[in-house]
């Protein structure tokens, strides 16, 4: 897909998922999730765009990849970080030198990629983009590698678990569910060896 550049550093959650009220835009019609994302620095107060946001700027109005700095997604934990920016541009992979935790956690559940590399890498795949306007790149988990046109592939590397999950598309509970059998039998062996620590079910 397309990507678009925004590399800043210690952007917070506040930031692509503002607060509905918090915008001011309600007054001119600007409140679902895919308007309200990045709303405050998206929008001037009468609703119309800036066009110093990237998105607002035609060559990456359809971009899918997002490419940010340094601990982004920090703050609140706000799965419109994630949400909003998927339903606005359908955002599905995000590059970044690192991330907040509830950022991360909050990618996996809605099956949103995150790659961290080094702000060296970042910052020549962000002047790739800003050279290549309308030219797509490639972000291929299952050989975990990033390809650009011109340039040579850029390795990048996913927890096995995470990898797994998302290309094969379940859920925690999907991923759980294999082993409840043998996770009861456990139980029930060691109900049987160490039954004094069950007790609680029977006081009070």
């Amino acid at each position: 897909g397309l990507a678009a550049p925004f590399v800043f550093n210690n952007v917070s959650t506040d930031v692509s998922s503002p607060g509905g009220a918090a915008t001011g835009l309600a007054g001119v019609g600007i409140d679902t999730p895919a308007e309200l994302a990045f709303a405050n620095i998206r929008y001037f107060a009468d609703g119309s765009e800036r066009p110093d946001f990237v998105f607002n700027q035609e060559q990456y109005r359809s971009a899918s990849i997002m490419i940010v700095g340094l601990n982004y997604g920090t703050g609140s934990s706000r799965s419109g970080a994630i949400t909003r920016p998927l339903a606005a541009w359908g955002v599905r992979v995000y590059i970044g030198e690192s991330f907040g935790p509830i950022f991360l956690t909050n990618a996996m559940q809605y099956g949103v990629l995150t790659v961290e590399l080094p702000r060296r890498t970042i910052d020549r795949i962000a002047d790739w983009v800003r050279a290549n306007p309308g030219i797509p790149m490639t972000v291929d988990l299952e050989r975990q590698v990033i390809e650009m046109p011109g340039l040579e592939p850029i390795a990048f590397e996913t927890e096995a678990r995470k990898r797994n999950k998302l290309l094969t598309a379940i859920d925690d509970l999907d991923e759980i569910n294999p082993h409840l059998p043998a996770a009861r039998t456990k139980r029930a062996e060691d109900e049987r060896e160490r039954p004094w620590v069950y007790d609680y079910r029977s006081s009070g």
